[in-house]
C-alpha cells in the first residue's frame, strides 16, 4: 500500500470500519511509515477529544412521548408459521434445523471478534503512541481520550514500555505493551466491555473470573470482564496454561 491508498482508509480505520486483508494491509503501511502513522495517531486523537468534550444531545422528551404512544398503539403483528400454509414442509423444515445444530456443534465454540482483534494486534506490533515505564503516567495519558475511567495496570504482568489508542469494531480502547515475566512480550487491551457476549474455544475461572481463551500463530489471548464492568484482552506469547497463572497472580 502506497501513502496515497492509504489517505483515503485512515477514517474508515480509526472509526473501526476497516476489517479484512485492507486493515491488514494498513496496518502494515503504518508500521513502515512515520508520516502516515503520525496522521493516523492525529485523527484518533482528534476524535477522542471530540468524543470525550461534547455531550450527547438528549432526546426531546416530546419526541420521546409520541413515539411510546405510536408504539404501543401499533396493531401485533399476526406470525404465521410456514407449516400452517404448508404442512409438507415442517418435517423438512425440523430435519434441516437438527442437522444445523448438529454441524454447529461440530464445529465447537468460535472465537470472539474482541480476542481476533487483540491476537492480530499483537502480532503487527504497532508503534506506541506513548513510551514510558512509569504505569501511572501512561494511565494519565488515556485519560479524556476514552470514555472509561482507564485503571492503572499491574505491576505483576511485567514492566510497563508504552500505550496507544486502539480501535475495538466501533469503539476505542487503551493498549499497554509490557515486557512480561521472563522477558516475554506481553500486551494488555482495555475497552468498555458493555453489550460484549464473551465466548470461545476454551474456559477457566481464574480467581472468581470466567476467563475465555483463544490462541493463533504462537500467541495466546484471555479475555474476561473484571469487577469494573470493563473488558480485558491479555496477548503474550506463551500457552493457556502460562497466561492464566500470570493473570492469577496479577488479579
Amino acid at each position: 500500500m502506497r501513502c496515497g491508498e492509504a489517505g483515503a482508509f485512515i477514517h474508515a480505520y480509526v472509526d473501526g470500519e476497516l476489517a479484512g486483508a485492507d486493515r491488514d494491509s494498513y496496518e502494515q503501511h503504518l508500521l513502515e511509515c512515520d508520516t502516515c502513522s503520525h496522521a493516523c495517531r492525529l485523527q484518533a486523537r482528534f476524535k477522542a477529544a471530540l468524543r470525550g468534550h461534547m455531550p450527547r444531545r438528549e432526546v426531546p422528551v416530546a419526541f420521546r412521548l409520541r413515539l411510546d404512544r405510536a408504539i404501543a398503539s401499533a396493531p401485533p403483528i399476526r406470525r404465521r408459521f410456514v407449516w400452517d400454509t404448508y404442512p409438507r414442509v415442517a418435517p423438512a423444515a425440523a430435519a434441516a434445523v437438527i442437522l444445523m445444530t448438529i454441524l454447529a456443534a461440530s464445529r465447537g465454540r468460535r472465537t470472539p471478534l474482541v480476542v481476533e482483534q487483540a491476537l492480530r494486534a499483537y502480532h503487527t506490533a504497532m508503534p506506541m503512541d506513548v513510551v514510558d515505564s512509569n504505569c501511572a503516567s501512561l494511565v494519565n495519558w488515556f485519560r479524556d481520550k476514552v470514555d472509561f475511567a482507564v485503571p492503572a495496570p499491574s505491576r505483576r504482568l511485567g514492566t510497563c514500555q508504552g500505550g496507544r489508542l486502539v480501535n475495538v469494531q466501533d469503539r476505542f480502547a487503551a493498549y499497554f505493551l509490557y515486557q512480561g515475566p521472563r522477558g516475554h512480550r506481553l500486551t494488555v487491551l482495555v475497552m468498555d466491555g458493555s453489550g460484549e457476549d464473551l465466548d470461545g474455544p476454551s474456559r477457566r475461572v481464574v480467581s472468581g473470573r470466567d476467563v475465555y481463551f483463544g490462541r493463533g500463530r504462537g500467541a495466546t489471548t484471555a479475555a474476561f470482564r473484571d469487577h469494573d464492568g470493563l473488558l480485558y484482552l491479555v496477548t503474550a506469547d506463551v500457552d493457556e496454561d502460562a497466561l492464566g497463572g500470570w493473570i492469577q497472580a496479577a488479579l
